[in-house]
């Protein structure tokens, strides 16, 4: 049984190798649910809160930095947001919130064979976005384009947090699947005093090509090279 583990574990790290050395570009194209929470207020709102389903889509550029480690940035346009039910003790209507956003995450991956852990921060900026809300009856609906800046009743254009999650991946001759899963934790309140943060759970699916050279590992394999050119000449000094 050990043996068996032992044997196990070899052949993990060697695959584990491979892997984090190679370079990747990923494309996305998702339809994806966000959601927002609302701070203090988000206990009372549970409820009444269902999340936004909308468009991402981008690039994720994967660079292995050693056996087990890569860096991951990644550009994003995410149409993202949330809603709340008729009657909520907010809006007090149906209400719809939309952001439309760049992300830029920069990740730190552990490779771990096919599994790996993925951390890091994220920052965002809203182009624009939109508010709809639904008449009840009580109260008339309407849309309205959001207005940015810094005052109360304004939203803000950036925001920043961590993103962090797992994925897997499913490798073939000359390109790889990835199942990502992810936890978007946003730090800021981007309704200025409204307690309202960008925090979602999110599932990507991406297409990677392999990345013809590695622009992280150049000086290492130069490196490579020339100790072994040194240790060639150690063994045959009359060569």
């Amino acid at each position: 049984m050990r043996k068996q583990l032992l044997l196990f574990v070899t052949m993990a790290t060697f695959t584990g190798k491979t892997m984090a050395q190679e370079t990747f570009m990923d494309i996305v194209i998702n339809y994806t649910p966000t959601s927002l929470h609302y701070g203090d207020n988000n206990k009372d709102l549970k409820d009444f809160k269902k999340g936004y389903w909308g468009i991402q889509a981008g690039a994720s550029f994967q660079a292995g930095i050693n056996e087990y480690f890569s860096l991951v940035p990644e550009l994003y346009f995410v149409m993202k947001g949330g809603r709340l039910k008729n009657n909520n003790p907010l809006t007090g209507q149906e209400t719809k919130i939309r952001f439309n956003t760049l992300d830029l995450p920069v990740m730190g991956r552990l490779h771990l064979c096919n599994l790996y852990l993925n951390a890091g921060p994220v920052i965002s900026y809203n182009i624009g976005g939109r508010l709809k809300t639904e008449s009840n009856g009580n109260l008339s609906g309407g849309k309205s384009k959001m207005e940015f800046g810094s005052e109360l009743g304004t939203y803000s254009r950036w925001d920043a947090g961590l993103q962090f999650g797992m994925g897997y991946e499913f490798k073939f001759k000359k390109s790889r699947l990835l199942l990502d899963l992810r936890y978007h934790y946003g730090m800021v309140d981007i309704g200025n005093g409204a307690d309202m943060y960008n925090r979602y759970f999110n599932m990507n699916i991406l297409l990677s090509k392999k990345w013809k050279k590695n622009p992280l590992e150049k000086k290492k394999s130069r490196d490579l090279a020339f100790w072994e050119a040194y240790d060639e000449q150690l063994a045959n000094p009359l060569k």
